[in-house]
């Protein structure tokens, strides 16, 4: 046989093979093939949508977020989290710094943190706790999930020597501690420091950790920090993503994170977008071989004796098995087209929901090499479902296996 001649007839049961689809599909079994179809393009939907969100994680899609928190941290090689920074490289003039980031009018707060595990001592218990120092200002909620509340604003100590003693717990520090309002508290050794405030719990402090507000000046002055007005590093609080770029300009060898940027980065390091993707990719490809194994398998059980007509009028298992072949393909294939649609529309309807509730940009990538992602992963459930089919149809057929 010619190779024009195998074409012909490759060609020929091509066209006989989606003749028999859609006929199957509009006439003679329309759930069973429609199941085939549907079973297919929600694997395909569901990989194209999770993909899509594995993508914007690992590319950063998600940058800003409602009430954007910026910490400013120095550069340095160690892994540090800017969330806690303790004992690592500071900042200088911290004070000055900060007027000039409450002059702007597109910042809301902006204070500088230094943080210290210290010893506090109440009237019935001790405990090491981890002390956080600020400039309070009205523009200010919490720090580190604690409400700011009880502290005095501006840092009397810095402006005019006026010490205030201020503390304000966490809730998980002051029952470590036994203490409440009121109580006076022992601070590194200086028993100068009364409990403003204990916070109601209502935010969530870095980790769970028991934490402790106090005015940064005060602490600066139990740290040795005061001499250079130093911090470990910089919170703002802005509703303007281009404070950014200004930001950066504040310290040589600074580092500008934003609350969304943080999360991203995270989970780019924890491998989670791979995760997802591969994921996403096995579970569907499993479903979609497990509903068109099933769907095409329980066809070709009630029309064995369609089979056996094929056989009585002369054409062979093989023709046969490739015809099997071509209708698993285009219904393969016809699911990769409705699931990959169906996923760009789940992308965008993920990111509509995430834009009006989580964040201001969507979380999700959509491209059009989703179409083609989703179809070519169709065509392998497809493949991967041939060998059965091809095996039950043979012996459906009378041949041997």
């Amino acid at each position: 046989m010619t190779l024009r001649n195998r074409l012909a007839r490759w060609l020929g049961l091509i066209r006989v093979g989606v003749r028999q689809t859609i006929t199957r599909a509009t006439h003679t079994a329309r759930k069973r093939v429609l199941f085939s179809i549907l079973g297919v393009a929600v694997a395909i939907g569901l990989l194209v949508v999770v993909t899509g969100v594995g993508i914007g994680l690992a590319t950063g899609t998600t940058v800003y977020d409602d009430d954007i928190d910026y910490w400013i941290v120095p550069e340095d090689d160690g892994d540090r989290s800017p969330l806690v920074a303790t004992d690592g490289p500071q900042f200088g003039a911290v004070h000055e710094t900060t007027e000039t980031l409450q002059a702007r009018d597109d910042v809301q707060s902006a204070t500088p943190v230094l943080t210290q595990v210290m010893r506090l001592e109440s009237e019935d218990s001790d405990e090491y706790v981890l002390v956080v120092g600020i400039i309070n200002s009205p523009g200010m909620d919490r720090v580190s999930g604690i409400a700011t509340d009880g502290l005095s604003t501006g840092d009397p100590y810095h402006a005019d020597g006026e010490w205030t003693g201020e503390v304000v717990l966490s809730r998980g520090a002051a029952e470590l501690l036994e203490t409440s309002a009121g109580d006076p508290m022992t601070v590194g050794g200086n028993e100068s420091f009364t409990v403003a405030a204990v916070d109601d719990g209502d935010g969530e402090n870095v980790g769970n950790i028991p934490t402790a507000l106090v005015q940064l000046g005060e602490l600066q002055v139990l740290t040795g920090a005061s001499e250079h007005d130093q911090a470990d590093q910089f919170v703002v609080q802005t509703d303007s993503p281009e404070v950014s770029d200004d930001l950066e300009e504040l310290y040589p060898q600074s580092a500008v994170h934003s609350r969304a940027g943080l999360t991203a980065s995270q989970t780019i390091d924890s491998d989670l977008p791979l995760a997802l993707a591969l994921t996403a990719f096995v579970v569907a490809v499993s479903i979609g071989t497990l509903f068109v194994i099933t769907t095409t398998g329980l066809e070709l059980v009630a029309d064995r004796k369609q089979l056996a007509t094929m056989a009585a009028i002369g054409l062979s298992t093989h023709s046969q098995l490739r015809l099997v072949g071509v209708q698993t393909l285009v219904m393969s294939v016809l699911g990769g087209v409705v699931g990959a649609v169906g996923g760009l529309a789940g992308i965008a309807l993920v990111n509509t929901v995430a834009v009006r509730t989580i964040t201001t940009e969507p979380i999700a990538v959509s491209h059009p090499v989703f179409l083609v992602y989703g179809v070519l992963v169709a065509i392998l459930i497809g493949l991967l479902s041939l060998p059965y089919l091809l095996v039950l149809t043979r012996r459906l057929s009378g041949g041997v296996p």
